[in-house]
């Protein structure tokens, strides 16, 4: 107990042993007639594409057959990409430094 208290009386003496001085003064500042300044940004939509939407044909096997050579081949699932729009686009303003 008597170890915190110490710590605490030693804190305390460094900070009201580090005081900052404080004061005013006056400068010329010409005020611009702006008070805040943008830049318009256009902001593309963000558009979320499924490869797989609608299934248009199962995928399966089949036999191609070309003169004398037999083949026995893979085609896999058709399908058409469907989109949805998560975000329209749009223009956002973004502050800068005025003239």
């Amino acid at each position: 107990m008597s170890k915190f208290l110490m710590i605490g009386v030693a804190a305390l003496g460094v900070c009201a042993g580090t005081q900052a001085i404080g004061g005013t003064y006056i400068v010329e500042e010409s005020r611009s007639r702006y008070i805040t300044c943008y830049n318009k940004v256009y902001v593309p939509a963000k558009v979320q594409v499924n490869t797989r939407g609608i299934k248009v044909r199962r995928e399966g096997t089949a036999w191609e057959v070309s003169g004398d050579r037999w083949n026995y081949v893979r085609n896999p699932a058709v399908y058409i990409a469907t989109r949805r729009t998560v975000e329209p686009d749009h223009y956002t303003l973004q502050t800068t430094g005025c003239p």
